[in-house]
């Protein structure tokens, strides 16, 4: 399992509903159990995913960059119902696709070009997402 560094304070569950609640959003419940446990931070070990290395995921709140405070920077540029839950080096954001559906819970890398986001897909859930970290990017 991959241990987790710079987490923040702890959430509950009740935050947890609350955020989602806020949100008017389900979030997936893999998701959900790695954020009661550690709500943000890095990868210790293994942080890339085809290529694309996971520089910190979002806490829900608390610390400052969490998806509370967040999440309007990127409204306007990401497609309806994603919602960021990590980010590159360079600040491009790993999302979900939370609209119902066939893609709900999937996994994309959202690359920002001068505001232009083409989605890649990257895994069909966040279990298969955080299985399928690697240590090397260049596999």
């Amino acid at each position: 399992m991959n241990q987790f560094i710079l987490t923040k304070q702890s959430i509950t569950e009740a935050e947890l509903s609350l955020f989602e609640q806020g949100i008017n959003l389900s979030l997936p419940e893999s998701y959900k159990k790695h954020i009661l446990q550690y709500n943000g931070g890095c990868p210790e070990e293994k942080d890339c995913f085809k290529g694309a290395r996971v520089a910190h995921f979002y806490s829900i709140k608390y610390g400052k960059g969490n998806i509370e405070k967040d999440m309007n920077d990127f409204i306007n540029l990401l497609p309806e119902k994603f919602l960021a839950f990590a980010y590159d080096g360079g600040g491009n954001p790993f999302c979900f696709d939370l609209g119902n559906g066939n893609n709900y819970g999937k996994v994309y890398y959202c690359p920002m070009d001068m505001g232009d986001v083409k989605p890649e897909f990257l895994a069909n859930s966040f279990k298969e997402f955080m299985d399928g970290l690697i240590e090397d990017c260049d596999y």
